[in-house]
């Protein structure tokens, strides 16, 4: 005898559909719980050897930070009298910066530049995205700061990506540092989660920073725009690509907006993120030029 299929109940549809929202919800946040590890620990990138003509009149140099760390870098002496610090991206080492360091040594600045912790050559396994960080370039600061070829009075910071946000927050806490340029940079580190993984809105936003936390990262601290009047009235450059996909205009523009004057703000045509140099190397030079010779040396 043939039997009918009695049709499923409305509770037990949404008892099926409940548990495939927590299922989907469960695979999300432990997607997520994974993506932010990754990008606590990222792999290393190794230094390639640099030829003899490349910051010719480097040497090598050990920074010790506040809470134990070795950071490995490269100092060029300076000429002018005036030092500017500079800071590597997330997942890369100093070399990545090899632009920047030539441009500010042929006008005569004593250029450091080093590799931040859990990167390069330097010491940690942990990459904090700007907290820890800070202490990194305090750690570069001191060094500069005690050279007898800079005045201590003299002293900027040139930052890209993750280097350009602690670039705004070092700068925040550290009165020496008398300008600051920062490339591609994120206004917050909560607004760059936002962005970066907002796909399902907190669901997928909320476990990474969850992780971030949970791994010791002092996530509310990661916030330069909230506090950028106070560079009161130290120099403040922001540079974006227009097409730069990880540092978006609409949150470059936020940044631009929430700083006081003295600011400026140079968006690089066709530019994605950290493209400056190969899109515009001769106008990105000038400009890093001036912004520092008139911060720091009283250039026109």
């Amino acid at each position: 005898m043939k039997t009918t299929p009695r049709p499923l109940r409305p509770v037990r549809i949404l008892a099926f559909a409940l548990a495939g929202v927590l299922a989907l919800a469960a695979f999300i946040a432990l997607r997520n719980v994974r993506a932010a590890h990754a990008v606590l620990h990222p792999a290393r990138q190794a230094l390639k050897p640099l030829g003899a003509a490349t910051l010719a009149a480097r040497t090598d140099v050990a920074l010790r930070t506040r809470d134990g760390l070795t950071l490995r870098g490269w100092y060029v002496p300076s000429r002018n009298r005036a030092a500017v610090v500079v800071m590597h991206g997330f997942a890369e080492n100093r070399a990545q910066m090899l632009f920047e360091a030539e441009a500010l040594s042929r006008a005569g600045y004593g250029v450091l530049l080093f590799d931040s912790r859990g990167h390069g050559e330097s010491d940690g396994e942990l990459v904090t995205w700007g907290d820890r960080e800070r202490e990194d370039l305090r750690a570069a600061v001191d060094f500069v700061a005690a050279r007898a070829d800079v005045e201590p009075s003299r002293l900027g910071v040139l930052g890209f990506s993750m280097g350009g946000t602690t670039a705004m927050l070092g700068a925040l806490e550290d009165a020496r540092l008398k300008a600051v340029a920062a490339a591609g940079a994120y206004p917050s580190l909560v607004a760059d989660t936002r962005y970066s993984y907002g796909r399902w809105g907190p669901l997928s936003v909320q476990p990474v920073l969850w992780t971030m936390r949970l791994s010791g990262v002092d996530v509310d601290a990661v916030d330069p725009m909230a506090r950028l009047c106070e560079l009161k009235g130290r120099p403040l450059l922001l540079i974006n690509g227009d097409v730069d996909a990880y540092a978006p205009a609409f949150l470059q523009d936020a940044l631009f907006q929430a700083a006081c004057e003295p600011k400026a703000y140079w968006v690089v045509p066709g530019a994605h993120h950290g493209e400056y140099a190969t899109k515009a190397p001769a106008e990105y030079e000038r400009r890093l030029r001036a912004f520092f010779d008139a911060a720091l040396l009283g250039g026109p």
